[in-house]
């Protein structure tokens, strides 16, 4: 005996409806169910100590060429909040309190990921370069997210060789005294490159630009926060 057609369109239906409230993902026929973006420092989970969750990243000019870099805690050319910035007030502390980023998916090819923050501003000898704020270099390719508060050194947030560092400890400084008072630019950049870095851990930023000459899949990502006269 046939089976009646509308028996089985109701069926078909409540199990979709089913797998829909389950929060399952059903792939279109031809194409290929796209894999989640995944945190680097909060395994998925929302970037800790208020940061808020992580915005979905709008593909700018030139992606995917051009990866787009944000922060759910400040717009691009926007200020910095204080909490990232405990040094800028005159505080001595090597603990400060990493940004949330997250960046559009890398072009084909890419191996690993960079992270470099400096302060367009301030420097030794008038070379911004100088004096990195943070760099995080290795980063997976199928990683899009980095968590705020990262915490300094080789954690468990910190996967398949990838480490970080700043001109004065093993993470996150963020702005320095003087900010303060008279507000800077700071610059993250984002690097696709075809390779993990062999590099020390006491990479300097004149041996990272080295090192990934000739290695980029793209354009780097950039991103400009102001901080800290005007910021709260």
């Amino acid at each position: 005996m046939s089976a009646d057609p509308r028996g089985l369109r109701a069926s078909m239906a409540a199990v979709l409806t089913l797998a829909v409230a389950a929060g399952m993902s059903i792939a279109q026929p031809g194409r290929a169910a796209e894999a989640p973006p995944t945190s680097f420092g909060g395994k998925g989970e929302p970037p800790r100590g208020g940061g808020g969750p992580f915005p979905p990243v709008t593909p700018g000019p030139g992606y995917p060429n051009r990866p787009t870099l944000v922060s759910s805690a400040f717009p691009q050319f926007g200020q910095l909040p204080l909490k990232y910035a405990p040094n800028a007030a005159g505080m001595v502390t090597l603990d400060a309190t990493s940004p949330p980023l997250a960046w559009t998916r890398p072009p084909q090819g890419t191996v690993s990921v960079a992270l470099v923050m400096t302060d367009l501003e301030s420097s030794r000898g008038g070379y911004p370069q100088d004096l990195p704020l943070w760099m995080v270099i290795n980063i997976p390719a199928g990683f899009t997210e980095l968590a705020e508060g990262t915490p300094r050194g080789r954690t468990s947030m910190l996967q398949q060789g990838a480490f970080q560092k700043s001109f004065l400890t093993n993470g996150y400084i963020g702005p320095q005294p003087g900010a303060k008072a008279q507000s800077h630019h700071y610059l993250f950049e984002l690097y696709t490159l075809d390779r993990m870095l062999e590099v020390p851990r006491d990479v300097t930023l004149d041996q990272f630009r080295a090192a990934i000459k000739g290695h980029q899949t793209g354009q780097r990502g950039v991103l400009i926060a102001t901080c800290c006269a005007e910021s709260k």
